[in-house]
């Protein structure tokens, strides 16, 4: 049989690694907390019915709590796909989707079409979006 001490002994060998996987664990986790800086190329013409992402970031308060529809090129990503920089040539707009319960697959540098609620917050718009449109699927 072994003493209490042998086994407080092992216990202590393996707490490092225990904790070291709780913290990647963790990480993994919340992979959704910082945004990657933006880069700016055009997408080509607009839609009918769409707007630009440059009018959204002059007027946001003019948008606040409309639907819209912008089409774009994600600039960058979450890792996670929860929410990405949508930009059209015209300005950049950190599109949400994680309000709506979806996320993408990694689609950085594809064009989209974003179909959302903007939400105005110290002066801020964000795009939530309801629904993402590629050249071969739709999401959610």
């Amino acid at each position: 049989m072994q003493s209490d001490s042998s086994n407080i002994s092992r216990i202590r060998a393996y707490l490092p690694l225990l904790l070291a996987g709780m913290l990647i664990a963790t990480i993994l986790i919340t992979g959704c907390t910082s945004q990657a800086a933006p880069a700016g190329t055009s997408s080509g013409p607009a839609l009918p019915g769409s707007v630009s992402v440059g009018e959204i970031v002059k007027l946001p308060l003019a948008y606040e709590g409309k639907e819209v529809l912008v089409k774009g090129k994600i600039a960058s990503e979450c890792g996670s796909g929860c929410w990405f920089m949508l930009d059209d040539g015209t300005g950049i707009i950190y599109v949400d989707l994680a309000p709506n319960n979806f996320a993408i697959p990694q689609l950085q540098g594809s064009t989209v079409m974003v179909k959302g609620v903007i939400h105005v917050a110290k002066g801020d718009p964000t795009l939530y979006a309801t629904n993402i449109t590629t050249d071969s699927r739709s999401y959610p």
